[in-house]
């Protein structure tokens, strides 16, 4: 589990060993001020990294979880690692000393920033007067950062002033779209409150102690859940297999009933639901009643008897077998349970006792979408899609690529779409990403196999699909012709990454 891992947040509020007086939350849910930064603490924040923030570059946006920024700045002789978070329990702003670890995916907060700020000069970085809001500016947009106990937040607003992205859902009085509004003063005298952290990195710190905390309780508690869970499952298996043998006990009376049965056919009488006979196995001959089905006549009620006995026989065998072989699983589980190994080892055994579905290592999991398209990674770590066929091609090539996206396939015959994504919008893909992608067009098309097969290439916007033409089916313009080499070498190795 990852430092920033969502689950483990509500965890924090058992582990603040410094400030232990009081809890992340009061009873009625609302946060604790005390283990919020304060005034004073984030006016200190600021003037400790004002040096190394204000008019540095911004170089490097990351997101260790979708509420919080690390940005990397630049400034004359130092690099800083600014924090801006609003992560439950958690909110800050801090330094820290490398850069974090990010999305695989940024947040609309983190895209508006690449896109708008990062390489651009911080202009502004200062807190507001008696109140927890501290602004940065970067190039025409800023940040805000507001430290209000459960509306805690962090916006992107534009050179318009208005409200374009946020970390959580805004606050009431604003929205996305409209103009920022500062929040209503507090009316008290935030500035005299207490400074509990001597530098920035002091902040984070203890944050991230908290954070790492949470996850180690978490995992305690999740540990916890699938032992318990395992023990349960294994219970009901065990009492499953209990009431297979408890059904299987009277096999020896069906055998009793139909001996008792064939050897007196002549006192049956047709369409009997029952016979009473002598019991020739008790020295005091006592009458058996014996239960028929109306349905049969004598040899088929004797035959019926042998047939449940037969069945009662074959499955007490089985269940017994079945019940040594619980009871070892039984062994197994205990055994590994007292091992007490890392988590992944504890998860991946109970899997392989069958005692835990994936599914349940996180309730219910969202079904990806199924893309129309493989993706392949570029010896320059580019990513190169390659349409599955027809209507998927159409599909790649119309819906997922963008108009300078650029778009191969093998010349003057079948085969797969293929879609070189450009890295960013300013920036062309490698011309070994494009080799590698034309490679893939030849492997990919009706050629494949041939030598210097040519391969038609222009970028997305130059194609049109052709009305009424079957899916997949384009017109061109603008194209360009690769012949890629060392095809088979670039195969294996796209296949193989």
């Amino acid at each position: 589990m990852g430092l920033y891992h969502r689950e483990n947040v509500a965890a924090i509020c058992s582990f603040n060993q410094e400030f232990s007086h009081d809890a992340f939350f009061e009873r009625s849910g609302r946060y604790g001020d005390v283990f919020m930064l304060t005034w004073p603490e984030l006016a200190k924040v600021v003037a400790e990294l004002k040096p190394r923030v204000q008019d540095g570059q911004l170089q490097k946006v990351r997101q260790p979880d979708g509420e919080t920024l690390c940005l990397t700045i630049r400034t004359p002789g130092r690099t800083s690692h600014l924090i801006l978070s609003v992560r439950p329990q958690a909110e800050r702003l801090a330094e820290a000393e490398t850069q974090t670890k990010t999305l695989d995916a940024p947040t609309a907060l983190g895209a508006w920033v690449r896109r708008h700020a990062r390489g651009r000069r911080v202009t502004v970085f200062s807190i507001q007067p008696n109140d927890r809001i501290v602004d940065l500016v970067v190039g025409e947009g800023r940040l805000t950062l507001e430290l209000f106990n459960k509306t805690a937040n962090l916006y992107a607003i534009d050179a318009q002033g208005r409200v374009v992205a946020s970390a959580r859902p805004p606050r009431a009085g604003l929205s996305l779209g409209a103009e920022y509004v500062p929040a209503d003063p507090l009316g008290q005298d935030l500035t005299t409150a207490q400074v509990r952290f001597e530098t920035a990195l002091a902040v984070e710190a203890h944050y991230r102690a908290l954070l790492s905390q949470a996850v180690e309780l978490g995992e305690r508690r999740e540990r916890a859940r699938l032992i318990t869970r395992s023990r349960k499952r294994l219970g009901r298996l065990e009492a499953r297999v209990g009431q297979d043998i408890a059904r299987c006990v009277g096999a020896d009376s069906l055998r009793k009933m139909g001996d008792l049965l064939k050897g007196q056919l002549h006192l049956v009488r047709p369409k009997a639901d029952h016979v009473i006979v002598d019991d020739w196995f008790d020295e005091s001959m006592p009458k058996v009643t014996i239960e028929l089905d109306p349905s049969l006549d004598g040899p088929g009620n004797v035959e019926r008897l042998f047939h449940r006995y037969r069945r009662a026989r074959d499955g007490a065998v089985r269940a017994r077998a079945r019940q040594a072989e619980v009871s070892a699983l039984r062994d197994r589980l205990e055994a590994l349970i007292e091992r007490q190994p890392p988590m992944d080892e504890l998860q991946a055994g109970l899997i392989s006792l069958g005692l835990l579905k994936t599914q349940s290592l996180g309730g219910k999991r969202k079904v990806e979408p199924r893309k129309p398209y493989f993706e392949f990674t570029s010896v320059k770590g580019e990513r190169i899609w390659v349409g599955r066929g027809g209507r998927d091609n159409h599909e790649t090539t119309f819906r997922h690529a963008r108009g300078n996206d650029h778009w191969l396939h093998a010349r003057d015959c079948p085969g797969a779409h293929v879609i070189v994504p450009r890295p960013r919008r300013d920036q062309e893909p490698h011309p070994e990403t494009l080799m590698d992608a034309a490679a893939l067009a030849v492997h990919n098309s009706k050629m494949r196999g041939e030598s210097a097969v040519p391969v038609s290439h222009t970028l997305r916007k130059h194609l049109r699909p052709i009305k009424g033409g079957a899916p997949g089916q384009v017109t061109i313009a603008g194209a360009k012709t690769i012949t890629p080499t060392k095809v088979d070498v670039r195969i294996t190795r796209l296949y193989t990454r």
